[in-house]
């Protein structure tokens, strides 16, 4: 029996139509995959089931009454609730707090709600304390605290947005096993993802959205990762190549120079003996101009703290530091910033931009107002346009406002933004998360550029894949070390995928 019965939906914002007819069903006890290019409107589409935005034009039934939530809140009244991609939970609750505020069960007792609170967070595969504050958890947790108060409201219908994509394999496994607890007791998800071949584990079905409408409604069954990712973007999947550099063909697909083979580059950052107490124990690190190395490891393994020594984020103690031929103060005995380096992260609110102002205003380098004459604004307008264009931004103007466009579209916009004025040793974390094939090929080519032209890049990662199609080698941390480096050139993605895999289980 349909659960969820969708027929007809519109959805424009401004002259732009997001939603064009968009009509399918999620039966009881079923998952349903959405996948879709940034911009598509997968996002759009699980705002308006779960009540965040509503339709233009349309109609959705609920076991077969009429569907019309007038908010989110109303939606989970009537037994639909939703994560979304990004996620606001009040920092001063605890997780015991966030797991059940809105419902019932929030005026109990706290030690009673503590209790309940624990068994759902075991269930979501989240070893941590209830009493903990929602402020103090890395920011991919409050996902999985979000899933746990699915389970606390007991919803029939879950939208999952994008909610794996900053986690590690096992913690993915801890979410499909939620999932298919929902399915076995007869509720519905709507799963929206770009990591296909994990999203084809767990679906029952795949629609896939092109252009605002449906282009296919599939079992997963009759699916392969290349045959959805050519239905995605509407052609061949654009499978990247083994790395094997140089790459001409892709410098010229970019305009961007041909990257030098960064093995015959010069040191631009040697750092010796780095720890972080209670973290790092003893890290050696050597990177080369137009290098991009990847760091990657399980939550415990120190790896998002050496990355906060390297930004100066987390105080740190070390033997030598020694960036670009120069060698820098090294604290000892006590920990202190050993580095400063400039950091990227496309968490919520790391973007550096406002929401509410223009495409152009957000990328034109001079403050509004400023610039000097009408050819210097006319040239930085038309850097506007080609940035646009070359990122295949879905807008119709450059002055649509930032907030407008879909999450992936932002990310992408602010991550070249970052990268042009970004200085030549740089750390950036998932720079590839939560885009679809196309756009993880466009930022792959920004971070090439920017390598060509002699900027050496820190990738910190949990995406073996991102790792993979990014970086000329890859650290494996473990215990606050580096076990292994894993080099990329001359090997397949797929290979180089499982090294990372393997060495991280290991």
């Amino acid at each position: 029996m349909a659960l969820l019965q969708v027929e007809g939906l519109t959805r424009s914002f401004g002259a732009r139509r997001v939603l064009r007819d968009v009509s399918f069903t999620v039966d009881e006890g079923e998952i349903v995959g959405l996948v879709g290019t940034n911009g598509a409107g997968k996002s759009t589409l699980g705002d308006i089931v779960a009540g965040i935005t509503a339709p233009d034009s349309g109609r959705m039934t609920l076991q077969g009454h009429g569907y019309a939530p007038l908010s989110a809140e109303d939606a989970r009244l009537l037994g639909v609730g939703a994560v979304e991609q990004l996620i606001r939970i009040d920092p001063q609750l605890t997780v015991a707090q966030a797991v059940f505020r809105g419902t019932d069960a929030a005026r109990r007792p706290q030690a009673e709600l503590r209790r309940q609170a624990q068994v759902l967070l075991t269930e979501v595969a989240l070893d941590l304390s209830p009493d903990v504050l929602v402020g103090e958890l890395p920011h991919f947790v409050h996902g999985l605290v979000e899933v746990a108060r699915m389970l606390a409201e007991d919803t029939r219908l879950v939208v999952l947005d994008e909610v794996s994509a900053a986690l590690l394999p096992d913690e993915v496994a801890g979410l499909h096993a939620v999932a298919d607890r929902l399915r076995r007791q007869g509720r519905g998800v709507l799963y929206i993802s770009h990591r296909l071949p994990e999203m084809l584990e767990l679906v029952d079905r795949v629609l896939v959205l092109r252009e605002g409408r449906i282009a296919l409604d599939a079992p997963s069954a009759s699916l392969d990762p290349d045959r959805l990712a050519a239905a995605t973007v509407g052609g061949a999947a654009p499978v990247p190549a083994p790395r094997v550099e140089p790459r001409p063909e892709r410098a010229a697909q970019s305009q961007a120079p041909t990257r030098p083979d960064p093995a015959d580059g010069e040191v631009v950052l040697q750092i010796r003996n780095l720890r972080v107490p209670g973290y790092v124990d003893g890290v050696d690190l050597d990177l080369r101009r137009g290098e991009i190395i990847g760091l990657t490891g399980h939550r415990s393994s120190g790896v998002r703290e050496l990355a906060g020594a390297l930004s100066g984020e987390m105080p740190a103690i070390t033997d030598q530091v020694v960036l670009h031929g120069e060698p820098q103060s090294t604290p000892s005995p006590q920990p202190a910033p050993v580095l400063r380096l400039p950091a990227y992260s496309p968490d919520e609110d790391a973007y550096g931009v406002d929401p509410g102002e223009t495409i152009a205003r957000t990328l034109t380098d001079e403050p509004w107002g400023a610039l000097t004459d009408l050819r210097t604004e006319i040239a930085q307008l038309r850097g506007v346009i080609k940035t646009v264009h070359s990122l295949d931004v879905k807008t119709l103007s450059i002055r649509t406002v930032f907030g407008a466009l879909s999450g992936g579209d932002q990310h992408k916009l602010a991550l070249a933004r970052w990268m042009a004025s970004a200085e030549d040793v740089v750390v950036v974390h998932e720079p590839t998360r939560g885009l679809d094939v196309r756009a993880r090929q466009q930022v792959r080519e920004l971070l090439a550029e920017a390598t060509a032209h002699g900027t050496s890049v820190v990738v910190v990662s949990v995406d073996p894949d991102e790792l993979a199609e990014c970086c000329d080698r890859v650290g494996i941390v473990s215990g606050g070390r580096v076990t292994r480096w894993i080099e990329t050139h001359d090997r397949s993605l797929d290979a180089v995928r499982d090294s990372i895999l393997a060495a991280a289980a290991a």
